[in-house]
């Protein structure tokens, strides 16, 4: 058989196999294939996508600073997305805790409560004997101990599976839906059909709640 006659044959062959794993993307109007209605898989109702509550640490700031500083009054805390090495701070000129939004969002409950407890420490520090103490002297441990804080310099918080729960979002410009995938691509295909090349990805991860909803890092 002449090679070009042998040639034909092998891309119609290769037509018809390809052909056998198309499936009609819903509400597309035309055909994806196999492996990009997979992708397709992880394409979210449209919901809004916000930052992590902080309302459970707000109570438990205000509740801890009525047992032991009941004078003190803090603004509610400041959810941060920039915090990635950093998961707490207290800012004494705002007189305002942050928080990593990363660790609300993937953290333990006992090592989020350890991070606010920490940061308490340093207003009621700061409230009571102003700037002179050290950052984490023995004024700090004192108040570490009467809060029930663990006295350390630092809050040990084990993170390295934080990598695997982290998903990126985008938005489809024409019908709006929201896209999540695994990690940053240069280029997707919305379930509208219409294929993207997004600006940007958001970082997102599912919220620790029963909602299944994501929320923004």
């Amino acid at each position: 058989m002449p090679f070009s006659v042998r040639k034909t044959i092998r891309r119609v062959v290769d037509q018809a196999s390809e052909l056998a794993h198309v499936t009609l993307a819903p509400g597309s109007g035309g055909f994806v294939s196999e492996t990009e209605s997979r992708q397709l898989a992880f394409d979210l109702e449209q919901k809004p996508v916000g930052k992590p509550t902080a309302a459970a640490v707000d109570l438990l700031i205000r509740a801890t600073l009525d047992a032991h500083e009941p004078a003190l009054e803090l603004p509610a805390v400041r959810v941060s997305g920039r915090m990635r090495r950093t998961l707490g701070s207290y800012m004494p000129s705002r007189k305002q805790i942050a928080i990593s939004s990363r660790l609300l969002a993937m953290g333990e409950e006992d090592d989020i409560r350890q991070v606010v407890l920490h940061e308490v420490a340093h207003a009621i520090v700061h409230a009571r004997w102003g700037d002179k103490p050290s950052a984490h002297g023995r004024e700090f441990r004192a108040v570490c101990g009467e809060i029930g804080a663990k006295p350390r310099r630092y809050v040990d918080v084990t993170t390295e599976q934080w990598s695997s729960q982290v998903r990126y979002l985008s938005k489809c410009g024409h019908c709006k839906v929201l896209i999540v995938r695994k990690r940053r691509m240069q280029s997707v295909r919305c379930v509208c059909g219409l294929k993207l090349c997004p600006r940007s990805w958001r970082a997102v991860a599912r919220a620790e709640d029963e909602s299944g909803d994501w929320v923004m890092l």
